[in-house]
This record gives structure tokens, sequence and C-alpha cells, in this order.
């Protein structure tokens, strides 16, 4: 970090040798609305008359003049550059060729997008072990936190109101951190550890495309280390129900009864019997949209079991929902949601009291499915889906 600083504050601010004391802020990207570089030029000249000429901003990335955004972020930048050449640096008519550079000399990456669905910068950035700042939307969120100095936890800095005024106050937040070293060391310890591995984030996005094309992904390298796990000695005269059983019965249904335990032996159901026991019983899923409400855990929990667990419900970060499948057989159900611990009721559905007074959500499980909008799950048209939503105001 320190020599590729050293190399950047020559080579773009003029700088004879390393200046330490001196953060560098770098942005690298298009020059287009999206990028919200005119958060960067509107913020330079104050922060740079703030801290006296003491902080290097750099801007990598060209400027499609034909645009009359990037036009005006252009002669900003040029006009920036020829009055500030020891703290301002942006060469709007060139493609930037230095970002593995910038990625490990810079102290902070800038990201001020105006939104970002997935973002793959901060991670570059994360690599070189450089600290982000950020606007809070879309993948950035998901991937950069503002560091906190009680608990030394977060990767970066972020602001969720999109103005020059909260983008500086992120900056000067940046710099106080970075003023003390210690906790900037592990600011960029933390930030190095963010970095996400190519292949999950490959596997990630396979899975959602599979999704979308209501298919299942098949992680091939998983496939074959289970595959290995299969022993291969066995003669073909014994195989029988009880050889399959065991290989099926983990993944057959990940809420069947439990196998009993005789001793050091597992006993396993015979397949046809599991079968026989859940063909009866039909996929409910109960879908919770949180509208603008920021929630960090749902659970569900009713007479499906008699009260005895509260089933976590997953997370679609894409529609801020919360969803799980249960299979139940037909019947009437009472339950609930717990909402990050609070217990409450979907007052959109039937509510009843039980025999101490407490109201409570009631579902019928039929046959029939319950007719649903597009905001639910993907799912194979030959299985029957009902599907309880509930809305947070």
């Amino acid at each position: 970090h320190i020599s590729a600083k050293k190399k950047l504050q020559q080579k773009y601010v003029k700088m004879a040798d390393l200046a330490g004391s001196i953060p560098v802020f770098a942005f690298v990207g298009r020059v287009v609305a999206q990028k919200g570089v005119h958060l960067i030029c509107e913020a330079a000249e104050t922060l740079i008359h703030k801290f006296q000429g003491r902080i290097n901003i750099l801007v990598g990335g060209p400027a499609n003049r034909k645009d009359p955004y990037a036009l005006h972020c252009a002669g900003y930048m040029e006009s920036l550059a020829a009055r500030f050449p020891n703290s301002f640096w942006a060469a709007p008519n060139d493609f930037f060729m230095d970002g593995s550079l910038v990625n490990f000399g810079a102290d902070f990456g800038m990201m001020p997008s105006a939104f970002e669905p997935g973002g793959i910068v901060q991670h570059e950035f994360f690599v070189g072990g450089t600290p982000v700042i950020a606007f809070w939307t879309g993948g950035l969120k998901d991937s950069v936190f503002e560091f906190k100095w009680d608990t030394n936890e977060g990767n970066g800095v972020v602001f969720d109101v999109y103005n020059k005024d909260c983008f500086m106050a992120a900056i000067e937040r940046a710099i106080g951190t970075y003023q003390n070293k210690a906790k900037y060391a592990k600011m960029r310890e933390n930030a190095f550890k963010s970095t996400m591995d190519g292949v999950t984030v490959t596997k990630a996005w396979a899975r959602e495309f599979y999704r979308l094309k209501n298919k299942t992904f098949i992680d091939q390298v998983l496939e074959e280390e289970e595959k290995s796990k299969i022993p291969t000695d066995w003669d073909s005269d014994k195989f029988n129900d009880s050889f399959m059983d065991e290989y099926v019965y983990k993944s057959f249904l990940s809420n069947t009864d439990q196998p009993t335990v005789s001793g050091a032996d597992i006993k396993f159901e015979p397949l046809s019997e599991i079968i026989k026991k859940h063909s009866e019983n039909l996929p409910i899923t109960f879908y919770l949209n949180c509208g603008s409400k920021k929630v960090s855990q749902v659970l569900l929990t009713g007479a499906f079991d008699n009260w005895a667990t509260k089933q976590k419900m997953n997370y679609d970060k894409y529609t801020n929902s919360w969803y799980v499948t249960l299979h139940l057989k037909k019947g009437e159900y009472l339950y609930k949601y717990i909402v990050d611990n609070v217990w409450m009721c979907n007052e959109k559905e039937k509510i009843v009291k039980d025999s101490t007074g407490t109201a409570n959500n009631l579902i019928k499980v039929q046959n029939n499915p319950v007719s649903y909008t597009h905001l639910t799950l993907p799912t194979n048209r030959e299985v029957q889906i009902s599907v309880v939503a509930v809305s947070l105001k």
C-alpha cells in the first residue's frame, strides 16, 4: 500500500516523495450520472480549502463529451486540476490505465453511485485492502459497512442521503479514522477480509439466472464431492431399498422426522414409508413483504408443531421480503410472525383468538392453492402452493 501510494502521489499530484499524512481519495469508473461524479466535483474545492490542501483527490475515467452530464463534469474537473494541481487530478479525455495501482495505493476508494445493482469496483478496492466510501444503495449497501470505533467492525464509510453535504460528511469521517493509525489499520484489515471469491460470486449469479428460468442450479464440484462419498465396493446382488434409503433419506425433505438412534446404528425408515407419510403434505409458502421498513430477522411459529419451533424465514434482498415454505397436512393452523422479537399478526389475514384470548392468524390448508401475485417465488406448475402474505407499513 505505501509503495503504491508513493507512486500515485508522485505521478498524479506532483509530490517529490511520499506524503503519508495526506490521505488519497480515488474514483475509478465512467463519468456518467449513475456514478455520481458530480458529487466529487462539488465537494472537492470545499474539502481542499477546509484541509488547507492536505488532501489528494484522483478521478480516473473517460468522459464522453457528447453527454451533457459528462461534458459538465469534465469541464469542472479540468478547472479543479488546473487550480489545485497538488490536490486534485483528473484527465477526462483519457482512458485511465492505473486502476490496479489505485486499488492498492489509495487510502479510500470513492463510489458515490446513485444506484448500483451489484458493484464490482468496491471488491477491486477490497483486494488491495482499501476501504470504500459509498452511497447506501443496491449492492453497495450489501458489501460496504460503516466502520465503528467501539467494535472495530466495518470496512468503509457510507452515506444514506444523496447530496454533497452528506458525501462530504462521509469523507470527513474517513479522514478522522485515517488520522488514528490503529483504527485505520483495522479498517484496511476489514476491507481486505471483505473480498469475495470470484467463484462464490459467479455461483450466486448462476443460481439467480437459473431461478429466473424456474430451474435448479447444480454445483458440479459439490456434485462430484458427494458422488465420491458413495461406496463403490458394493455388490449389485446385495442392492436393496435400504441402500437407497440411506442416501435419499437425508435429502428428501428438510423437515422430515429425524432418524431414530438405536445404540451406535441409525435406523432409516424405508423410503416407501417416508413417501407415504408425506404424500398428503402440501408445501405452504409464508411470504412477508417488509415494504420500506428495515428488518433484521423474521421468525414464523404456530400450531404446525404445537408452537415448538420458531422457523427462521429466508431473506430476498432484491425485494426486501422474507419467505419460508413448510410442508403441512390439510387442516387449520394458528400462527404468528416474530419480527425483530416483536410478535405480530397479519391484519390482512383471518385473525382469531385462542382459549387464552390471544389473537393469532389462522390458515386453512387445503388442496386448492390460494391465488397470489407476482411477488411470490417461482414454482413448478405441478406443485400446489398456498401463500400467506403480510405487509409492514
